[in-house]
């Protein structure tokens, strides 16, 4: 029993130390201070520092020679990599969801921008950014494929690009995304498709030209 405790409680950590980076609790860049990590989760030291071994595994963290964990910082030519792993895999993606996802679930998917309207001004940007890396995540859940959920959690492929922010305007990707929704909507597979892969490739173009 205290086995399955002691992993329970790494994984709570592992993910908590996850949603603090990706909420920017803690910036690309900065050194974690484990102190405070264990005054703040109310844990040893011990599953902080399997949950750091494992984030820097990930290339989510980096580990410094006597210096400690950093949170790893990517370079644009780094991220403009990552696009191009996104938009092979979230463009089958968005196929996959054109041909097997639930009409329902289409109208849902259709939802996540509607409280938007251009432009994207304010508290909005917060809540655009959140919105826009929900709707890459159902692209992923819904396509049906395990593997590519398999590839989705362990590479964290999403986290990492969103290190930056919005990397191009809402004025640009909002009517790319809308345009995205209604292929799906019209089951046009090929379609979906190659929208989602020019809509991740913008912002390579984007990332190499900075």
């Amino acid at each position: 029993m205290p086995k399955l405790e002691n992993r329970a409680l790494f994984e709570l950590v592992y993910e908590r130390i996850k949603r603090m980076i990706d909420d920017k609790e803690l910036q690309p860049g900065e050194k974690i201070n484990k102190r405070a990590l264990v005054e703040l989760l109310g844990v040893s030291q011990t599953p902080i520092n399997e949950a750091m071994s494992k984030l820097a595994g990930e290339k989510i963290l980096e580990q410094r020679s006597r210096q400690g964990f950093f949170i790893y910082q990517y370079s644009y030519q780094e991220l403009s990599q990552l696009f191009e792993l996104r938009a092979s895999i979230e463009g089958m993606a968005a196929r996959l969801c054109a041909e097997h996802m639930r009409d329902e679930d289409i109208a849902e998917l259709s939802k996540i921008f509607e409280p938007f309207t251009i432009p994207i001004l304010g508290r909005q940007y917060h809540d655009y950014l959140n919105a826009d890396k929900h709707f890459h995540e159902c692209l992923i859940k819904y396509s049906g494929n395990p593997l590519m959920m398999e590839v989705f959690h362990s590479s964290g492929y999403l986290q990492k690009c969103n290190q930056k922010g919005l990397l191009r305007t809402a004025e640009e990707t909002f009517p790319e995304h809308l345009m995205i929704i209604n292929a799906l909507r019209n089951r046009d597979a090929h379609l979906a498709q190659e929208l989602t892969i020019v809509h991740l490739l913008r912002t390579r173009d984007r990332l190499l030209s900075m």
